[in-house]
């Protein structure tokens, strides 16, 4: 099974190193994601705006591709659909992303997301689904 160690790859992409990732975890299908706070990662507004929802959109598609890829015998994934529920803003904070694979098949994956914050408050929930092989 792949591990943390093993997935780090997916924080060393170009795209996930713009933003900060960290994978934290990962391992059984699950994956815990952080995005730590950075201004450069807000909406208008100053040090109080709230993190921008692209980019807690993009945390979500990767802590999802990382618990996807904590199976070894995948090859490739590229994801489906993505539904993403806002709950709250997140202010001044990192962010971490928990992504738990609910059903694999052989060719789709289905998995849920929730993105917390720092206090352990919800930001989002989303359900993601993933092409793999």
């Amino acid at each position: 099974m792949a591990d943390a160690d093993d997935l780090r790859f997916i924080e060393r992409a170009p795209f996930s190193a713009l933003l900060g990732l960290k994978v934290e975890s990962a391992g059984d299908d699950q994956a815990r994601i952080r995005m730590p706070f950075r201004l450069d990662l807000l909406n208008e507004g100053g040090p109080q705006a709230p993190i921008h929802g692209g980019a807690i959109a993009s945390l979500i598609d990767t802590a999802a591709v990382t618990a996807v890829w904590t199976d070894p015998k995948m090859q490739q994934s590229a994801t489906i659909s993505m539904t993403i529920n806002y709950l709250t803003a997140g202010v001044r904070t990192d962010l971490i992303a928990t992504a738990k694979v609910r059903k694999r098949g052989r060719r789709i994956a289905s998995l849920s997301v929730e993105v917390v914050d720092e206090k352990g408050q919800a930001v989002a929930d989303s359900l993601v689904i993933f092409r793999i092989g």
